[in-house]
């Protein structure tokens, strides 16, 4: 296997080009990082895997695990141009991005202009394990390295819709569940099996505009607290309106 020893190479440039949303806007590419991400996204959607990416020592250690893909070996000094992590693992894959899809679940979650990466992707983990579809409007870019890191295969595994409006999910037969600290209490709460949870920016809570268009209003009942984080509180929701009764 010819090891990449040079970070002048046109895919080494190529790929740490992929750490910049315009670039994989321009080339519809991103890419994941971490053995078990790898492993398990290339497992869920090989048809999206353009290549797998090992540092010369991981490819050593773990090549015979992707070798029904194409691979490329960079040094492991050149590696590290590449990486977006301080302590990675040599393992990454270069996808195509999958295309906007709107919901077909029967339940789904909105998240309004949520900008954290971190809530974004634990967001998504959480949507895959409760079998949510996810429309992300004005959000943190789904496909950055630190969403990546964060959700895992789920940026793969679930039906993610990019800024569809309330209006065309209510038009969709979703009632639009808005989670808001003056709501009503979520345990106790009556809903239809098909809806929508909007979970709202961090600072400013789901739009007015949105707000105004909302079949019904659920909180969280909290002790001393002003309110919880995002990605907690989206978790919880999901919980508790697909399981919970």
């Amino acid at each position: 296997m010819e090891v990449i020893r040079s970070a002048d190479n046109k895919t080494v440039k190529h790929i740490a080009k992929l750490k910049d949303k315009k670039y994989r806007d321009e080339y519809n590419e991103f890419f994941a990082e971490g053995y078990k991400n790898v492993l398990d996204t290339c497992s869920a959607c090989p048809e999206l895997i353009k290549s797998v990416v090992l540092s010369e020592s991981a490819y050593s250690e773990i090549g015979e695990k992707f070798v029904d893909y194409n691979v490329t070996v960079i040094a492991d000094t050149v590696f590290d141009k590449i990486t977006d992590t301080k302590s990675y693992q040599g393992v990454l894959c270069v996808m195509e991005k999958p295309k906007s899809i709107e919901p077909t679940a029967d339940c789904c979650i909105l998240l309004d202009r949520v900008r954290d990466p971190g809530n974004v992707g634990t967001i998504l983990r959480t949507a895959v394990a409760c079998g949510y579809d996810v429309i992300v409007n004005n959000c943190a870019d789904v496909y950055s390295p630190k969403v990546t890191r964060s959700a895992m295969s789920a940026v793969i595994k679930c039906n993610i819709g990019t800024n569809i409006s309330p209006d065309a999910i209510k038009k969709a037969g979703y009632s639009l569940i808005v989670a808001d600290m003056h709501g009503e209490n979520v345990f106790k709460a009556e809903h239809g099996d098909k809806y929508c949870i909007v979970v709202g920016n961090e600072a400013e809570g789901v739009s007015e505009e949105i707000k105004a268009q909302a079949d019904k209003l659920l909180a969280l009942p909290q002790s001393n607290m002003e309110s919880l984080n995002a990605a907690v509180a989206a978790a919880v929701m999901m919980f508790v309106l697909k399981f919970g009764k």
